[in-house]
């Protein structure tokens, strides 16, 4: 395991196999996966084994990948944030997802403002994109990456590509 930041009360770390019981128990609630992947829940634990798999890959390709967020007070593990390219794009989009016990209490802004700031710092990229379904955007404003985006002001651009909405951040010295 390597830590890779460290918030107030958060730590994201890289994954490790033995992880596959939470990320199976988190990705397990229908309410957690309903706007993220295929929309559906993960069945089996294999499925957490095949995310872990392709995180410990992907971070060793490309030196990000989603890393596990683990809550300092107990160490427990509570989602999952970070980033990646999607399919047949070149951006790089934030992502994240967090257990339904988690939501509601400043967990994600907290971790999506600090995975900006290492991708733009210490990954040097210098635009960074999240990506949320138009149907759903309405629907799921308790898990929306926008929801933080929306909050820079500076340096924010809104898109639509087919039935997504894209919304991207430019390096700035205020991230």
């Amino acid at each position: 395991m390597t830590k890779i930041l460290e918030t107030e009360r958060l730590i994201l770390r890289t994954w490790r196999l033995d992880d596959a019981p939470k990320l199976f128990e988190i990705c397990g609630d229908a309410e957690v996966m309903k706007y993220l992947g295929t929309g559906k829940p993960y069945e089996t634990i294999e499925q957490a084994d095949e995310f872990l798999r392709w995180a410990e890959d992907y971070q060793t390709e490309n030196g990000f990948c989603r890393w596990a967020v683990v809550l300092k007070e107990n160490q427990g593990i509570i989602g999952s944030c970070g980033f990646a390219r999607p399919h047949g794009m070149e951006e790089i989009e934030l992502g994240y997802l967090l257990a339904k016990k988690s939501w509601g209490k400043g967990f994600a802004t907290e971790a999506t403002k600090a995975c900006l700031q290492y991708g733009f710092e210490r990954l040097k990229f210098n635009e960074t994109i999240a990506i949320t379904d138009c149907q759903t955007s309405v629907a799921q404003n308790r898990q929306r990456p926008d929801i933080f985006f929306l909050r820079l002001k500076e340096n924010f651009r809104r898109s639509v590509r087919g039935n997504s909405i894209n919304l991207s951040v430019r390096r700035s010295s205020g991230v």
